[in-house]
């Protein structure tokens, strides 16, 4: 789970879901700043990050003294697997576009810039790099098709295991 958190929000995110997962109650973004030792704004910041994945939650409560709002902000432990669950469901349709249009176009590749370019645009091109009209050369995209596939297949074994101890866990 945190790994995923890693790849989607970068470490130091991640970090701070970690934090909150180990202290198991509410805190506030005051409290979170003072044990980390981090500014508060920095820390709203990653917190409304995680919020935005459905990572986290806060409730909102008026603080009697100063009238301000005060927000404590709780990992969503119930809601995280299926949230990360989601994630890789959208990861994975990624990925299946992506080897659908690797596996149905024939791509060429400037040897300059190794950019490329799909055989229609190759061909209105007459072959040649649009950037420095360099002789564009045929691009084989077996390779890349094959990393997609593992990577499809990986993302669907993590899935149906998750889903499986989900259920288990119901």
């Amino acid at each position: 789970m945190l790994n995923l958190a890693k790849d989607l929000l970068g470490e130091d995110i991640s970090d701070l879901l970690q934090f909150l997962l180990s202290k198991k109650v509410e805190m506030t973004d005051d409290e979170i700043a003072n044990e980390l030792g981090i500014k508060v704004n920095e820390i709203r910041k990653k917190l409304y990050l995680l919020a935005d994945q459905g990572l986290v939650s806060y409730r909102r409560s008026r603080d009697k003294d100063t009238g301000w709002y005060v927000y404590y902000w709780k990992v969503n432990v119930d809601q995280i697997n299926e949230v990360l669950i989601n994630r890789k469901r959208e990861i994975l349709g990624k990925l299946k576009s992506r080897l659908e249009y690797e596996s149905n176009n024939e791509f060429y590749i400037c040897p300059e810039d190794k950019s490329k370019y799909p055989f229609e645009e190759a061909f209105e091109n007459e072959f040649k790099c649009p950037k420095c009209g360099s002789q564009l050369t045929y691009y084989d995209s077996l390779k890349v098709r094959k990393i997609l596939e593992e990577k499809i297949n990986q993302l669907e074994s993590e899935i149906e295991e998750e889903t499986k101890r989900g259920a288990k866990s119901s």
